[in-house]
């Protein structure tokens, strides 16, 4: 038998044994199911290892990224019950009507996602990127101490030029300086423009570096977006570092739109620990494990997430305050997800909980709309249930792939009552309101590679105000974009559907 021969055998044998996971092991819903089947029996050898790649079941992480995962929750571990304990306590007194109301999601987001409660003193929500990245130069020009950026695009366009101009003189006067890109969202950025912060004194670091060798973990991004300031000042949502962004790009032609949001308060503690937790698993791979055992233990000293929690010790709780029906802080939390966890889906079952208790509307802006079953699920129950559903795209966008497949849920959800709008340009927005009552602000698309597969986090603010500004954001933006009528899209070219029907089979992958 020859060579060849041997290797058709053999590749065959390990495509049925994959089918057979597929079919009696893989817990995901029919839908992902079936695309693996097809995949693997129409895609020979290749769909193999797309498998491997992309199915959120294999290198998801090193052992050493795991290692520090594992260690940063075990020292969260003394404060999360100490701070569920202290809210079942205290559920009958809590006198915050929000926070009275979403107990449930709160204690869900601690319980499950390690998600503790604090509060923000302050909040400013920014929707045009020239204002927004005005003020964060200013943030960054005031610090003093420390500076860390995580961000999945850190272009080196005009913005970018000027932040890291920035960064790299208060990096040579003494302020610690951290920067993480998504090696891949930053794969148009050459590695040069980051070593000159390293040379001026900072520190920079790529996420799952794909030039080292082959791109096992490509579809595992680190999707957030944190600037931190002396552990006081916090931004995060939708705007990397880039001139598009603030439409001022000279190849991105297309009105960009976007949401970032400005805090500081006690929540800026929360988003700063989940930065150094993100550091240390990046670069873990370096060290040797007793090596990150100091780093933790440095880093993450026992009171820090007692400070956060807002539980320094058994007889005094700072939480009392914001919970107190005059407080004049935000209650929030800060929900990360990623494919490294036990549970990868945090954020996407807080945004079902809220979508699933919604009384009166919920309101959604995301640049992306392939959402799982799940999600689809519960938009349509609540539309089925009066809830006034109201969800904004696109109108031009810069995957036309998923354009297509995000086309097909619009043609399929607007039987059900769900309204659909096309902002005129790219909404890069990630929110959700509801009520008037929660506000979610983010990094987080609605598909499946967001809930799934990349690192994302997600402000959930539990305050009136706020969710009643975002509210009349979300309707400023709705009376200029297109109201797509239900049977619109129906209306298109047979071909045109069918082009949108068959992306659509792809939509897990999206």
């Amino acid at each position: 038998m020859s060579v060849y021969s041997i290797f058709l055998i053999a590749t065959k044998i390990i495509e049925i044994i994959f089918i057979c996971f597929v079919l009696f092991f893989e817990r995901r819903e029919s839908s992902k199911r079936g695309l693996w089947l097809f995949i693997l029996v129409f895609i020979p050898v290749g769909g193999v290892i797309i498998y491997l790649l992309g199915s959120g079941h294999f290198f998801t992480g090193s052992f050493r990224m795991k290692l520090t995962n594992r260690l940063v929750s075990e020292r969260k571990k003394d404060s999360i019950k100490k701070q569920l304990d202290f809210l079942n306590e205290e559920k009958k007194k809590i006198q915050h009507p929000i926070v009275k109301e979403y107990f449930p999601l709160i204690n869900m987001n601690i319980e499950r996602g390690e998600s503790l409660l604090t509060s923000a003193a302050e909040t400013q929500i920014f929707t045009d990127g020239n204002e927004c990245f005005d003020r964060m130069y200013e943030d960054l020009k005031s610090a003093t101490k420390s500076i860390y950026l995580e961000y999945f695009i850190f272009h080196n366009d005009k913005v970018g030029t000027k932040f890291m101009d920035l960064l790299i003189e208060k990096a040579r006067s003494g302020v610690e300086v951290r920067l993480m890109y998504d090696d891949l969202g930053s794969r148009f950025t050459p590695m040069r423009f980051f070593r000159k912060l390293d040379k001026a004194g900072g520190h920079t670091h790529s996420f799952f570096q794909l030039r080292l060798g082959l791109p096992l973990t490509i579809n595992y991004r680190n999707h957030r977006k944190l600037t931190l300031i002396d552990g006081k000042t916090g931004w995060t949502g939708g705007i990397n570092i880039g001139d598009e962004y603030c439409n001022s790009s000279d190849t991105w032609k297309i009105n960009w739109r976007d949401t970032a949001v400005r805090v500081t308060g006690d929540v800026v503690m929360s988003m700063q620990a989940l930065f150094i937790s993100d550091w240390y698993s990046a670069t873990a791979w370096k060290k040797r494990k007793r090596k990150i055992q100091k780093n933790i233990n440095d880093f993450f000293p026992e009171e820090i997430f007692s400070k956060i929690s807002g539980v320094l010790n058994n007889d005094k709780h700072d939480l009392s305050y914001t919970l107190s029906k005059n407080s004049s802080v935000v209650p929030c939390q800060l929900v990360t997800s990623d494919p490294n966890g036990s549970h990868a889906a945090n954020i996407e079952d807080a945004l079902i909980r809220i979508i699933s208790e919604a009384k009166k509307y919920v309101y959604i802006q995301t640049p992306y709309f392939t959402p799982d079953e799940s999600f689809l699920t519960c938009l349509k129950i609540a539309a089925f249930n009066g809830v006034d559903v109201r969800i904004q795209i696109p109108r031009d966008w810069d995957k036309f792939y998923v354009k297509a497949a995000s086309y097909q849920f619009v043609r399929e959800m607007q039987q059900s009552g769900i309204k659909f709008y096309l902002y005129p340009g790219f909404i890069h927005a990630k929110s959700i309101t509801c009520d008037g009552k929660i506000l979610s602000i983010g990094s987080t698309n609605i598909d499946c590679r967001s809930f799934n597969l990349h690192f994302e986090n997600n402000l959930f603010f539990y305050d009136r105000k706020l969710a009643e500004q975002y509210r009349k954001i979300f309707l400023e933006d709705e009376k200029i974009s297109h109201y797509v009528e239900c049977g619109e899209f129906d209306r298109k070219l047979l071909i045109v559907r069918a082009w949108w029907s068959f992306a659509k089979l792809f939509a897990p992958l999206m």
